[in-house]
């Protein structure tokens, strides 16, 4: 419901670029009005006209070697082009958390940094990460590659306002990430006894 809750919208979800060099997966990845996630795609479809949207996950395949169960880390202290892109588009940034999201797999890299500092090297070699999951299976709940059955809640945060500014300067960029930052954390905050049964503090890393 998506469209009922934010009308007048079109949000376009950006992926890995690797996405959109397989045959047949590519042409799916774009008829759900997907892009990839570069630079020059975010400007051209925050720049294409009124109510052009675009959902990006800022950590990217970094945050996802992170993910483990009932903990809420983020790569975002150093991931600050979405903001100096938002000052040059004049485009608002609205904080989005998912509560749940890193319980529906388990992590086999937890507790084994040999093993978590490889998984990052191959990354940033690769581009994209693997992470080393486990879930269920189709008749057990020990093992296998389905996600556990977990509720995931998005909860929407107010829409920062960010005034267009064609060449920003870095203290320009650096301020807006921090009132990011800050917003992002207070969502967290708001909504962390309602949706966060353990209740850990949210981590920018």
């Amino acid at each position: 419901n998506i469209h009922k809750l934010l009308p007048n919208l079109k949000i376009h979800c950006q992926t890995l670029k690797a996405n959109f060099s397989i045959p047949f997966w590519r042409e799916i990845t774009y008829s759900v009005g997907c892009g990839d996630a570069s630079a020059s795609t975010l400007r051209n479809t925050l720049s294409a006209g009124p109510g052009e949207s675009v959902l990006l996950v800022v950590g990217g395949a970094e945050e996802s070697l992170l993910s483990t169960p009932h903990k809420s880390e983020l790569t975002l202290q150093k991931r600050k082009g979405f903001c100096k892109i938002a000052l040059q588009c004049g485009s608002p940034l609205v904080p989005v958390f998912s509560f749940g999201e890193t319980s529906v797999y388990g992590n086999v890299a937890e507790g084994r940094p040999r093993l978590q500092k490889f998984l990052l090297k191959l990354q940033k070699k690769l581009g994209f990460g693997i992470p080393m999951i486990s879930g269920r299976g189709y008749f057990n709940y020990n093992f296998g590659v389905l996600p556990h059955r977990r509720p995931i809640v998005s909860v929407v945060g107010a829409p920062i306002p960010v005034v267009k500014t064609p060449n920003p300067s870095q203290e320009e960029i650096d301020a807006l990430h921090a009132v990011y930052c800050d917003a992002l954390i207070a969502l967290f905050n708001e909504h962390k006894e309602i949706y966060d049964a353990i209740g850990q503090p949210i981590e920018l890393k």
